[in-house]
């Protein structure tokens, strides 16, 4: 009696999105370089409508589901259509991994809703101070008066249709002069950035987070105990670390390091006690870590650093019915950002691919599709199979290669959330059965063992189809691959012998 033995293993065909990288040898205006955000105290925030406690308990963040805010990313260009930064889409999925990455842990969530540019119109203003407006050729590529040109700017894209009003809207300028970005102004829907490396610098998360309310740490008013209570119980007179300063109470009281440029209170990014004291005489005595944080004004220093308390001010104020415009959903997450599935004809738009930041696990799954349904099962559909040991891809939230990550078929996506996953299961089952292969081969194993020594053997779509292939193979061991029209290919391991 012969034995056959077959094992199915599904593999995928990584679509390669290439991206141009062109060397930049503009010379720009050195104000370029400027890393200071625009707002400055006491706009330096909008407010929410919901209470905001302030606290670092994490004990509050666990009564909140996780959000998902929509994100629209705009690259602005001169009024002829130029601009100095070619990859500023790729940029904008570097942002996108990087908000998400370090504001998932308490519960935030950003869904890529895409980049588009437009050219910006000429742009009237009192260049010359004469009291007569002049046409400025830059137009919003490069904002020269902070809160006028960012209010202009922000009118400007919301009447002529390039403002999301279901997002949370990025404009990229080529730069600014005096400042690198603004967040929350003149509405908590626009935030502002300069193009190129500053996405994928901690500015984003800085802009970010106060169009999320979150304040700059700086502040003379804010005393530096964090003792809220005398040892006998009593309130602390001192204590105001949740309702002065930035109103949270785990970062460190601080008198401000930037001052008109200069930092003369950091050495290295080190604080020099002895340089300022709080209204009760005390030293400031911020750490490395409250230099870094991500809301300080010590820019050269600031760093990937957002504590509990900013945390869970941001998710406080998504609280709010003021955000519900830009508030999606978590099955949008396992949504491609791009492409469309194979559903028995070539895709145009290209594969389905999802945004960075996330760690996708891509689990084998089987499931059975209504007549002429093809797509993916819904999110909450779990009317399919999975086994969660079969992975068939994955990948971590720091993947750069953005391109690589796709839903392949056949599979279900798990997205590990952080600090835990965001469903209890993997999601949205593809499973299309490719149709006819249109080709493929048989590969023979002489030795009888995995090695190289292998005899090929090509097929047209006659011979893969042909239904006494498996019988028609000597004993011994084979792999047979099918290719099919959307790119993929199906891959077959067989075993052929006598059973003794």
């Amino acid at each position: 009696m012969k034995q056959l033995i077959t094992l199915r293993r599904r593999s995928r065909l990584f679509f390669l999105l290439l991206s141009i990288f062109m060397v930049n040898c503009t010379i720009m205006l050195s104000q370029q370089d400027n890393v200071e955000c625009a707002m400055i105290a006491p706009v330096n925030a909008p407010e929410s409508n919901c209470p905001q406690t302030g606290s670092s308990d994490p004990a509050i963040l666990d009564q909140y589901d996780p959000i998902v805010i929509n994100v629209k990313f705009w690259g602005i260009n001169r009024p002829n259509g130029e601009n100095d930064y070619p990859n500023r889409r790729e940029e904008s999925l570097t942002a996108i991994a990087n908000l998400n990455i370090y504001y998932n842990p308490y519960k935030i969530y950003f869904k890529y809703k895409g980049y588009a540019e437009f050219d910006s119109p000429i742009h009237y203003w009192d260049m010359d101070d004469d009291g007569i407006d002049d046409p400025d050729s830059n137009g919003f590529y490069i904002l020269e008066r902070d809160y006028d040109h960012i209010r202009d700017l922000e009118e400007w894209a919301r009447t002529n249709g390039k403002k999301d009003p279901n997002a949370i809207n990025v404009y990229l300028t080529g730069w600014n002069l005096g400042f690198a970005g603004w967040g929350g102004f003149p509405d908590r829907f626009t935030v502002g950035m300069r193009s190129g490396e500053s996405l994928a610098a901690p500015l984003m998360l800085h802009e970010m987070g106060h169009a999320l309310t979150l304040k700059h740490t700086r502040s003379s008013q804010e005393n530096v105990t964090r003792e809220e209570f005398l040892p006998n119980g009593d309130p602390n007179p001192d204590y105001n670390a949740k309702t002065a300063g930035d109103s949270v109470e785990d970062t460190a009281a601080n008198p401000g390091f930037s001052h008109g440029g200069n930092y003369p209170y950091l050495v290295n990014c080190v604080y020099q006690p002895g340089s300022e004291f709080d209204s009760t005489g005390t030293d400031y005595v911020p750490a490395s870590d409250d230099v870094a944080n991500i809301l300080t004004d010590a820019y050269p220093c600031v760093d990937f650093i957002v504590t509990a308390g900013q945390g869970i001010r941001a998710r406080e104020a998504l609280a709010c019915g003021d955000y519900a415009p830009a508030v999606g959903t978590i099955a949008s997450l396992y949504e491609p950002y791009t492409g469309g599935y194979y559903l028995g004809a070539p895709v145009q738009e290209g594969p389905p691919l999802f945004q960075p930041g996330f760690t996708y696990r891509f689990v084998e799954c089987d499931c059975q599709y209504g007549p002429g349904d093809p797509n993916p099962t819904e999110f909450g559909d779990t009317d399919f199979t999975y086994n969660s040991f079969n992975v068939v891809s994955s990948f971590s939230k720091t993947e750069t290669n953005y391109s690589s990550i796709i839903h392949p078929n056949h599979t279900a996506i798990d997205i590990v959330g952080d600090p835990s996953a965001l469903t209890s299961q993997p999601w949205r089952c593809y499973d299309f059965v490719n149709g006819t292969p249109i080709g493929g081969r048989v590969t023979r194993f002489n030795d009888n063992v995995f090695n190289a020594n292998v005899t090929i053997t090509p097929k047209d779509s006659i011979g893969i189809n042909n239904q006494n292939l498996v019988n028609d193979l000597p004993n011994g061991l084979y792999t047979i691959d099918q290719q099919f029209g959307d790119g993929s290919t199906e891959q077959t391991v067989i075993q052929k012998g006598n059973n003794n």
